[in-house]
């Protein structure tokens, strides 16, 4: 995993607006680059490729990703938002991968329950974060890899 890991450990998890964050392969499904409890598993992540291909099965089926069941809010080619409860997410798709993260408690009834996490604080399953703050932590980081070609 190398020197993805950083991209992980820094830019997502480290923003303090998620908890789980993963870099995975477009074509293979390989894990680039993992952290936190919420990963999806082979089989999630090849769900996921294929909604990215065909969003219409996001929005009909909604996703899991470490068993956990998600329903899709919005879902494009690039782009799956995704909740539960008071957790959720994004996935965004750079050249290569798509960039995944994940916030909050899947049984919590809300994200903002508490104060708004601040960045440079973790993001655990307990801590309240604006899922706006993950979508374009997420978002930001695809179309950076994007744009640097992968």
């Amino acid at each position: 995993m190398g020197e993805w890991q950083a991209y992980v450990d820094s830019s997502l998890i480290g923003s303090g607006f998620m908890h789980s964050a993963a870099l995975i392969g477009l074509e293979d499904g390989s894990y680039w680059a993992h952290g936190g409890e919420y990963v999806p598993q082979p089989d999630e992540a090849a769900h996921i490729t294929a909604c990215l291909k065909e969003p219409s099965k996001a929005l009909a089926g909604g996703i899991t990703i470490a068993t956990v069941k998600y329903f899709a809010v919005r879902a494009t080619g690039d782009t799956i938002v995704f909740k539960k409860g008071g957790s959720g997410g994004c996935i965004a798709k750079a050249g290569q991968c798509f960039v995944m993260g994940v916030y909050g408690n899947p049984e919590a009834a809300s994200a903002l329950t508490a104060e708004t996490t601040k960045s440079g604080e973790t993001a655990d399953a307990g801590n309240a974060v604006n899922p706006a703050d993950c979508n374009t932590t997420v978002e930001g980081i695809a179309t950076y890899l994007k744009e640097q070609g992968y």
